[in-house]
């Protein structure tokens, strides 16, 4: 609510130009509303500040036509913009290259973030160790009020999983993700 105040108390007063402002900002941020994906990438870009079509693909599970309409239309909008175009991985045989988009006034570091997790999430390893460690917080660490994990713990974990990788490398990165987050893993 501060938000929305905030945004309408920027052309004070009760000129003409002032009401046609508000009623600008309100219709766009209804228009965001109304359509239930645009609500959750702009959620989510506010949380985060910064994201990539892959990301928000790969940690909404939405289908990649959906993603490009719904950046397209906050880009129509004006609520965010491209901040960096990802360089063009090794290997690869062309197409358009992916864009890290922000909301209006991210930071860098946001922008950096985003990039360096959408070339995480280009490895099937790290995202089946995102998932991983996610089950682990939730199914293990949160219930126990813990802030710490062995090692051995996550490996028992992965191979009761029955992962089709190397469990130890999946260990490994999921160990990674759950230091990333605050949680001590003893080696």
């Amino acid at each position: 609510m501060y938000t929305f105040k905030l945004l309408l108390s920027l052309h004070g007063g009760n000129s003409s130009n002032s009401i046609i402002y508000k009623h600008t900002i309100l219709s766009k941020v209804g228009g965001i509303f109304r359509n239930k994906s645009i609500a959750e990438v702009f959620i989510y870009l506010c949380l985060h500040g910064a994201a990539t079509a892959w990301i928000i693909q790969c940690h909404m599970d939405m289908s990649e036509t959906t993603t490009y309409r719904v950046l397209k239309q906050l880009r129509a909008s004006g609520f965010i913009k491209p901040a960096i175009k990802v360089s063009k991985v090794k290997g690869s045989k062309g197409g358009p290259r992916p864009i890290v988009w922000t909301l209006e006034g991210s930071s860098t570091e946001e922008a950096a973030r985003a990039l360096i997790l959408h070339y995480r999430l280009l490895s099937p390893k790290y995202r089946i160790a995102e998932e991983v460690a996610q089950s682990i917080l939730e199914d293990y660490i949160t219930p126990r009020q813990v802030t710490e994990i062995t090692y051995r713990e996550i490996v028992i974990q992965v191979k009761e999983l029955k992962i089709p990788f190397s469990s130890p490398d999946i260990a490994d990165l999921a160990a990674r993700y759950l230091h990333e987050r605050g949680i001590k893993v003893w080696r």
